[in-house]
């Protein structure tokens, strides 16, 4: 635990507003949203936390207690919901319309309850843009709100998924930014990059997201059962996928997305297959609801004649089965122009694969110290990529001694509880200091 931590109580009622949590996931941030408050219940059971979340896919109860977490979803009309959760709607101009009017109801909806909780030890955690106007007008209500930016893709980056033409996004995160009483970033290069887009650098905090390690050794002890349990698992998916002992097997998940990397690892894998033959890609992700971007990469595949050694899933998996395929995967991939943390790379660092970063991500996930825990390449070559991929593929020897520093890098620091007390942490600092008690 943190000497903050240790010298002032933690805040009595933490309420976190986040548009998204299971079972409705687009992404990264419901995961975190997941991993984090359970973990902090049931390592701080004294912190009452309730959670403001959509009602989506609708039909969801608007109160429920699970786990001793409060969860209030605000009842939607069922036919915003439905134009909201159907793929088709996502990007067109009717389903942004559709979701702008959510969200507007989810803030509203989110504030009036917020004006029924004012009390001593009371802090509010808003996470990323969509929930930023209920965190503004908590903020004006005078109430401690910490603003967790775990995304600025949409008006930080030169190529985003999701344009902001009327500058209302940009305009909400730099708002609330300013009234926030801290910041939380996930990574010393978003400290850099929202201070170059003129945020107030010294109100804000780097405090890394946690991993969730499942690996064989956590549950049954030594590490050679890491090795038996990488054999079955290479076996299970070289099996089901009907490929000869001899594949190497290069894993990528995430959103099939060109900011996320896959147009520069198909059009490496050519190259990659070149100077190993038996060179497999599984893909395991989708595009962006509502654009053609699976679409994209399935016209790529053919075009690049890669059929037979691509599996594209066109799915996002099970978080069990994830971790089945980063324990057979020779090397994990992951080329990110843009990457605000990479919950996938350090999740498999921790599994103890050998793991190739893009540019985009940070020195602290690639860098454990002076010494290189993952690699990551400088630009968004494919042939760099190539050479980087390959460098792992020739070498056995050097990539297990990497995929042993990027293990115990990830588990040292990246730990869920090290987030979750530098968090509490924060809030402990901040929690409103006035109230009804």
């Amino acid at each position: 635990m943190s000497k903050a931590h240790r010298g002032a109580p933690p805040p009595r009622h933490v309420v976190v507003i986040c548009h998204q949590y299971p079972p409705w996931s687009l992404g990264g941030l419901a995961e975190y949203a997941e991993r984090f408050l359970h973990r902090t219940r049931r390592e701080h059971p004294d912190v009452r936390l309730t959670l403001h979340t959509m009602n989506c896919p609708g039909g969801l109860p608007s109160r429920e207690q699970a786990d001793g977490l409060t969860i209030r979803r605000p009842r939607m009309p069922r036919w915003l919901t439905s134009r909201i959760v159907s793929p088709r709607n996502h990007l067109a101009p009717a389903g942004r319309a559709a979701f702008a009017l959510a969200l507007l109801h989810f803030n509203l909806a989110t504030l009036f309850a917020l004006l029924r909780v004012r009390r001593r030890g009371l802090v509010v955690a808003v996470h990323d843009w969509q929930s930023a106007p209920a965190g503004i007008a908590a903020a004006l209500l005078r109430l401690p709100v910490i603003y967790h930016v775990h995304n600025t893709e949409a008006t930080m980056t030169p190529e985003p998924d999701m344009t902001d033409p009327f500058g209302l996004i940009k305009f909400n995160q730099r708002l609330l930014s300013r009234l926030a009483t801290r910041v939380v970033v996930p990574t010393p290069e978003m400290k850099q990059l929202v201070g170059a887009h003129g945020w107030q650098t010294h109100r804000v905090s780097v405090i890394p997201h946690g991993c969730e390690s499942l690996a064989p050794t956590d549950r049954t002890g030594p590490d050679g059962t890491t090795q038996a349990a990488r054999a079955a698992a290479r076996k299970e998916l070289l099996a089901g996928s009907g490929l000869g002992p001899d594949a190497r097997i290069l894993v990528f998940a995430g959103r099939l997305s060109p900011v996320k990397g896959i147009h520069t690892l198909l059009r490496a894998l050519p190259e990659i297959a070149r100077r190993h033959p038996r060179v497999h890609l599984f893909v395991l992700g989708v595009g962006l609801a509502g654009t053609d971007q699976g679409a994209a990469v399935d016209r790529l595949v053919a075009e690049l004649g890669l059929q037979r050694r691509t599996h594209l899933y066109h799915r996002y998996l099970p978080q069990e089965e994830l971790h089945q395929h980063y324990l057979a995967a020779d090397v994990g991939v992951f080329p990110s122009l843009y990457e605000p943390f990479g919950l996938v790379s350090v999740e498999a660092m921790s599994l103890g694969t050998p793991v190739v970063l893009g540019p985009g991500f940070s020195g602290l996930i690639a860098m454990d110290g002076t010494e290189q825990a993952a690699l990551r390449t400088a630009t968004d070559s494919p042939r760099e990529l190539a050479d980087a991929v390959c460098r792992l593929l020739d070498d056995p020897a050097g990539a297990e001694l990497l995929a042993a520093r990027g293990r115990e890098h990830a588990r040292q620091n990246f730990p869920w509880s090290a987030a979750v007390n530098a968090t509490l942490s924060l809030y402990a600092d901040v929690r409103a200091p006035g109230g009804s008690g």
